[in-house]
């Protein structure tokens, strides 16, 4: 198998079809305008304009508890449609870009009359499968707080080893299950199943072909650590910057810029790192 070709041709699809990144870009100016309007809506805004100014030195802690007092309410509210709408928007925007991923690896020309015709029965799948995965690592952690809070009661003295032992179990069964679930994606849409055959699937794939998802994981965790400093770099230079420059301005747009860049840099991976997927998989399939 030639994983790096997968990972290059990721790279040249992008090129071609710059279209794939489209919706993140989407999901994130919605994301933005969203968050714009739960900013005002949770009286936030208006908090920070009456605090700022009394021109005081404000402490952070006193300031949201009083922000949370006086607020309660609309944080309340906010925060509910903050998680609400960015998971159905979350959701949304992954059904269209892995329709498209599909299109594009499979050779087929990108019709958005065809991404938005199966949208909601996909759209329904990834949530079915959301919801599966969420209970599955709930189930895990439950089961390690049980055991550490039973090896509490047998002895005091045994705190910080069952603390440990149970954090390493932690640790290794939710990445045996990061790797297991690796292909989901591909599966899912690739396959037609819907999101229980599909977890399924995604483990017996793993328990098949062992190999070649632990290479595929780790071209794809070596790739995501690569772009997560690139996008640490940016915004450390963008900061950098904002310490040299006057005006406020001037800051916020340097500072908006950082974040953009920073966001570019996260788009391409998420937009290569499905493509990767879909690639690899494909290859193994045929």
């Amino acid at each position: 198998m030639r994983y790096m070709v997968f990972a290059k041709r990721g790279f040249q699809y992008i090129k071609e079809h710059p279209v794939l990144l489209l919706p993140e870009v989407l999901l994130f100016i919605l994301t933005y305008f969203l968050t714009l309007g739960l900013y005002r809506f949770s009286g936030l805004s208006e908090f920070v304009k009456i605090a700022f100014a009394s021109g005081e030195r404000i402490d952070p802690s006193i300031f949201l508890r009083a922000f949370a007092h006086d607020y309660t309410t609309q944080i309340i509210i906010s925060l509910a449609v903050f998680i609400f709408v960015t998971f159905i928007l979350g959701v949304g925007m992954e059904t269209i870009k892995f329709r498209m991923i599909k299109m594009v690896v499979q050779g087929e020309k990108v019709n958005m009359r065809d991404i938005l015709e199966g949208r909601a029965f996909d759209f329904y799948r990834i949530i079915g499968m959301k919801v599966i995965i969420y209970l599955i690592a709930s189930a895990i952690a439950l089961c390690l707080m049980l055991l550490a809070s039973f090896v509490f009661s047998i002895s005091d003295g045994l705190v910080a080893f069952a603390a440990w032992v149970s954090a390493g179990i932690g640790i290794a069964l939710f990445v045996i299950l990061s790797i297991g679930l690796l292909f989901r994606y591909p599966l899912l849409f690739l396959e037609g199943k819907n999101a229980a055959t599909t977890v399924r699937a995604s483990f017996h794939y793993f328990t098949k072909h062992t190999k070649h998802v632990l290479i595929s994981w780790l071209v794809y965790f070596g790739m995501a650590i690569l772009f997560g400093i690139a996008s640490a770099l940016a915004s450390m230079v963008f900061a950098q910057l904002q310490e040299l420059v006057t005006g406020v301005t001037v800051i916020y747009l340097v500072s908006f810029t950082g974040a953009i860049a920073a966001f570019a840099v996260r788009l391409i991976y998420n937009v290569w790192a499905g493509l990767f997927l879909f690639e690899s998989y494909n290859a193994r399939k045929s």
